[in-house]
């Protein structure tokens, strides 16, 4: 029996994939559980049109990840912060911090794609933002004291 995979089987494939399964495993195990549901003609259009749409997506997003990344990576930022004699800070730059001060250059960056380690001291650092899967953009970080 030819099915569509509505999510990720374990030992069978993934979500949107056809495959050709055993008609009692189908109707006994994945079907009640709805985790595919038979392939029709019609269904089996529908998805290949709906994934040449999702590729074209991809792509294009692909690449203003590629554009944005060599705009950031032009880009440096400098934030301030309390610290101590010794050049400890009171508290850290969190990457909560980073997006603010990307906000404030104009980059609207999810604070969710800022890879840092948490920052205590002050000096120079770096901070990766991962923009899409394979793009990683690389921007310098200069802490100062207030």
């Amino acid at each position: 029996m030819r099915v569509i995979l509505l999510e990720n089987v374990v030992g069978l494939g993934k979500a949107g994939e056809i495959k050709n399964v055993r008609d009692g495993y189908a109707r006994n195990y994945l079907i009640p559980k709805k985790l595919v549901e038979v392939a029709t003609k019609r269904k089996e259009e529908y998805l290949a049109r709906l994934a040449e749409k999702l590729k074209e997506k991809a792509k294009k997003f692909y690449e203003d990840a590629i554009s944005l990344k060599e705009t950031l990576e032009k880009e440096s930022l400098e934030i301030k912060a309390k610290a101590g004699e010794e050049g400890k800070l009171f508290g850290s730059i969190t990457n909560s911090d980073i997006a603010v001060a990307l906000k404030e250059k104009g980059y609207d960056i999810d604070k969710r794609k800022i890879i840092v380690d948490h920052i205590k001291v002050l000096g120079d650092h770096t901070v990766r933002i991962k923009l899409d899967e394979g793009v990683v953009a690389t921007i310098p970080l200069k802490v100062v004291a207030e």
